[in-house]
C-alpha cells in the first residue's frame, strides 16, 4: 500500500507540469481572443469616427459654398426669385434627408455591435467560467511551475519564420501606434478635428475622395431630381409662365458673364496614363452647336432679284476699283529712273527663264557638248541601259558623233545600220579605249557589231608596214563562239567590215578539215607579254589610251552573252582585267519582246498538246528544242507524215547537214 500510495504521488508530480502547460495555453487563447475582439471594436469605431469627420467637413464644405454663391447672387438682376425658392427648398430637404440616413446609419452599427457581443465565442466563456471556478494552485505546484519555467527558459525554442514575422508585426504595429498617439498629443486642432486631417483631405487624389462620396451624392441628387419634376408638373398645371424662355435668358446671361466678366471656369478632370477607361462626356462649352441669341438663331437671308446687292454694294467691283486706284497712284510715284530699273529687272527675269528652258530641253536637241550629267542619265534610263565599274566613257547618241574612221562609218552605211542598238551604244566607247567588257544583252541585239568595230578600229591603227610584216607570225584577234552556227554567223558578219578594210577572217569549226584550217590560222603561240595590269591603270582612260598609242599594245579580252550565270560571271573575271559590266534591259527578267508561257503536264501528252498548238496556224518558222538526239530525229519524220515541213538539227549531225538545215530555216523551205 506504502508503495502504490508513493508511486501514485510521484505519477501526479510527473503530471503537474503537463498540467501546468495547458493551463498556461488555455490562458494566452483567452488573452488572444480578447485583444482581437478589442481590436475590431476599436476599427470599428475608427471608422465610425471617420464617416463623422467626413461628413462635418462635406457640410463645412457645402456651407461655404452656399455662402459664395450667396455673395455672387446678391451682385446679379434679381429676375431669380423663384430659383432661389426653390433652391432654398431643395437645400433644407436634402439636409433633413441626409440628417435621417446618418441617424439610421448609426441604429444599424448599434445593433450589429450588440448582436457581436450576444454571439461571442462560446468556447472563450466557457473557459472565463472555468477559470473562476478552478482553486488556486499549491505551493507545490508553484514550485514546479517555476522550475518548469527556468528549465524551458535554459532551452533554446526553436521559432518558425511565420512566427518571427508575426512577432515583428506585432512590434512594428505597436511602434507605430505610439508615435501616432505621440503626434496626436502635439498636433493643434481646428475644433474637434486635427489640423493634419483638414491637410490630408486637401491634398488627396481627386479620384480616391469622389469614389465613395459620389456614390452618395448620385442618390440624393435622384432623388432630388424626382422632387423636382413633380414641382415642375404641379407648376406647369397651375398655368405657370413658359420656362423655355426664362432658361434660354438665363442661358444667354450666364454665357455673357463667362465670356465678358472673367468668371473662374471650373477645372477639368485629368486623366491619367494608366487609366484606360473612355471618358464618354464633354464639357459642355465645346458645344457650339445651339446659339442662345434669336438674333444668330433665327438667322434671315436677303433674296434678290438678277444681280442684286445689298444696299447697292458690288463688293468685286470695289477690290477692282482699289487696286486700279493703288496701281495708278504708284505709277505716278515712280520716277524715270525706277521705272528704268524695273524694266531691267523684268529682262532679267525673262532671260533667266529662257536660259531655263533651253537648258531643260530633251537630249535629242542638244549638241554632244551640251549634254549635262542629268541628260546622260535620262538617255541610259531612255535605253534601259545599266553600267557596272569605275570611270565609264559616256554612250555615243548616233553613227557620226561616234568619231569612228571614215571608212568604217561607210561600210556602216553601206550596210543599212542606221542607228545603233543600246549595247552598242555604250559598249563600242568603251571598247575604243583598249579596256576589257562584260557586256549581257539579249539575243539578236547586235552585240556582234558592238565587239567588232573597236577590235577592227584597232587592228586598223596599226602601221600598214607592221601589218604586212606580222601577217605570217599568227591572227591579230581570237574570238570563241560556244557553238558553230554562232561562230559561222559571227564570221559572216566579220566579213561584212573585214574584207572592204583588208582583213582577212578564218572559221574554225568541228567537221572540217583540221590541216586546211590550221594552215589558213597559223597560230602556234599565244603571248603573255601583252597582257594588261590588275591595277588601276586598267581602269584609266589616259594610261590605256597611251598604251594604246604604242607598238606594244595591251591585250583586250571582251566577253558577250545573252545570259549571264554567277558561275559563268566568275570565270570571266579571272580572265579579264578590271571590266566595265554593261547590262541592257532587266537583269535576271525575260526580255519585252519575249512571252513565255508554260504548260506542266505529263510524258504522254506532250506530243498531243504540240500538235493542238500548231494546229491554231503558228506562223513558221518554228523551233522546237528537243532533250534527245533520237527524239529530235522522230519528232521531224512523225510531223513530215503529218505534213509539215521539218528538218533537223543537233551534234550527231555532220557540218553540212547542219549547214543545209540552216539554211532551209532562213530561206522558209523548211
Amino acid at each position: 500500500m506504502v508503495n502504490e500510495k508513493r508511486r501514485s504521488r510521484s505519477r501526479e508530480r510527473d503530471t503537474r507540469p503537463d498540467r501546468d502547460r495547458e493551463r498556461e495555453r488555455e490562458r494566452e487563447r483567452d488573452r488572444d481572443r480578447d485583444r482581437e475582439r478589442e481590436r475590431e471594436r476599436d476599427r470599428d469605431r475608427e471608422r465610425e469616427r471617420e464617416r463623422d469627420r467626413d461628413r462635418d467637413w462635406d457640410r463645412r464644405r457645402d456651407r461655404e459654398r452656399e455662402r459664395h454663391r450667396e455673395l455672387q447672387q446678391r451682385d446679379r438682376p434679381g429676375d431669380r426669385d423663384r430659383a432661389e425658392r426653390d433652391r432654398e427648398r431643395d437645400r433644407d430637404r436634402d439636409r433633413d434627408r441626409a440628417e435621417d440616413k446618418d441617424k439610421a446609419r448609426k441604429d444599424k452599427l448599434d445593433d450589429e455591435q450588440e448582436e457581436e457581443l450576444k454571439k461571442g465565442d462560446p468556447k472563450a466563456a466557457l473557459t472565463k467560467e472555468d477559470l473562476v471556478k478552478k482553486e488556486p494552485l499549491s505551493l507545490e505546484e508553484l514550485l514546479a511551475k517555476k522550475k518548469a519555467e527556468e528549465a524551458a527558459r535554459s532551452k533554446p525554442v526553436f521559432i518558425t519564420k511565420e512566427q518571427r514575422a508575426a512577432e515583428a508585426l506585432k512590434r512594428r504595429q505597436e511602434e507605430v501606434a505610439a508615435m501616432k498617439a505621440a503626434a496626436a498629443a502635439n498636433v493643434p486642432k481646428f475644433g474637434d478635428v486635427p489640423v493634419t486631417t483638414l491637410l490630408n483631405r486637401e491634398k488627396r487624389d481627386p479620384l480616391d475622395k469622389y469614389d465613395r462620396r459620389e456614390r452618395e451624392r448620385k442618390a440624393i441628387n435622384d432623388e432630388r431630381d424626382k422632387d423636382k419634376d413633380t414641382d415642375k408638373r404641379r407648376s406647369g398645371a397651375a398655368g405657370t409662365e413658359p420656362e423655355p424662355v426664362v432658361k434660354d435668358k438665363e442661358k444667354e446671361q450666364e454665357a455673357i458673364r463667362e465670356r465678358y466678366l472673367g468668371i473662374v471656369k471650373k477645372k477639368r478632370r485629368v486623366r491619367r496614363l494608366n487609366d484606360r477607361k473612355f471618358v464618354f462626356d464633354w464639357d459642355a462649352g465645346e458645344d457650339t452647336s445651339i446659339d442662345y441669341n434669336n438674333l444668330y438663331k433665327e438667322r434671315h437671308h436677303v433674296q434678290f432679284y438678277g444681280r442684286g446687292h445689298v444696299a447697292g454694294i458690288d463688293i468685286k467691283e470695289q477690290k477692282r476699283k482699289q487696286s486700279k486706284f493703288y496701281g495708278d497712284l504708284l505709277e505716278k510715284r515712280r520716277t524715270e529712273a525706277e521705272k528704268e530699273q524695273e524694266k531691267v529687272r523684268l529682262k532679267k527675269v525673262k532671260k533667266k527663264e529662257d536660259k531655263q528652258k533651253w537648258d531643260d530641253r530633251h537630249w535629242s536637241e542638244k549638241e554632244v557638248d551640251e549634254m549635262t550629267e542629268r541628260d546622260w542619265r535620262i538617255f541610259r534610263e531612255d535605253y534601259n541601259i545599266t553600267i557596272k565599274g569605275g570611270k565609264i566613257p559616256n554612250p555615243i547618241r548616233s553613227w557620226l558623233e561616234s568619231g569612228f574612221p571614215k571608212e568604217i562609218l561607210e561600210i556602216i552605211d553601206k550596210v543599212g545600220y542606221k542607228d545603233p542598238t543600246p549595247i552598242q551604244r555604250q559598249a563600242i566607247p568603251i571598247g575604243l579605249q583598249n579596256r576589257d567588257i562584260i557586256g549581257i544583252a539579249e539575243t539578236g541585239s547586235g552585240k556582234t557589231l558592238a565587239f567588232l568595230i573597236p577590235l577592227l578600229t584597232w587592228i586598223q591603227s596599226l602601221p600598214k608596214i607592221d601589218r604586212l610584216e606580222t601577217a605570217d607570225q599568227g591572227p591579230y584577234a581570237i574570238i570563241l563562239a560556244p557553238t558553230r552556227e554562232l561562230a559561222q554567223q559571227i564570221e559572216e558578219e566579220t566579213q561584212k567590215f573585214g574584207t572592204p578594210l583588208g582583213i582577212r577572217t578564218v572559221v574554225v569549226v568541228g567537221g572540217l578539215s583540221r590541216e586546211e584550217q590550221g594552215f589558213r590560222l597559223r597560230l602556234a603561240y599565244m603571248p603573255v607579254s601583252n597582257l594588261k595590269p590588275d591595277t588601276e591603270e586598267a581602269e584609266d582612260a589616259s594610261k590605256l589610251m597611251e598604251n594604246f598609242n604604242t607598238k606594244k599594245k595591251y591585250r583586250q579580252t571582251v566577253m558577250f552573252t545573252a545570259t549571264m550565270p554567277p558561275a559563268v560571271e566568275r570565270l570571266a573575271r579571272t580572265y579579264l582585267r578590271r571590266p566595265a559590266t554593261v547590262y541592257i534591259g532587266s537583269i535576271g527578267k525575260p526580255t519585252e519582246r519575249t512571252e513565255q508561257i508554260i504548260h506542266i503536264m505529263g510524258e504522254n501528252d506532250k506530243r498531243k498538246k504540240l500538235m493542238e498548238i500548231l494546229s491554231r496556224g503558228v506562223e513558221p518558222p518554228c523551233i522546237i528544242f528537243v532533250n534527245q538526239k533520237k527524239g529530235a530525229d522522230v519528232l521531224a519524220k512523225g510531223l513530215e507524215k503529218l505534213g509539215y515541213n521539218a528538218c533537223t538539227l543537233h551534234g550527231g549531225k555532220g557540218q553540212e547537214q547542219r549547214e543545209y538545215a540552216l539554211a532551209s530555216l532562213k530561206n522558209g523551205s523548211k
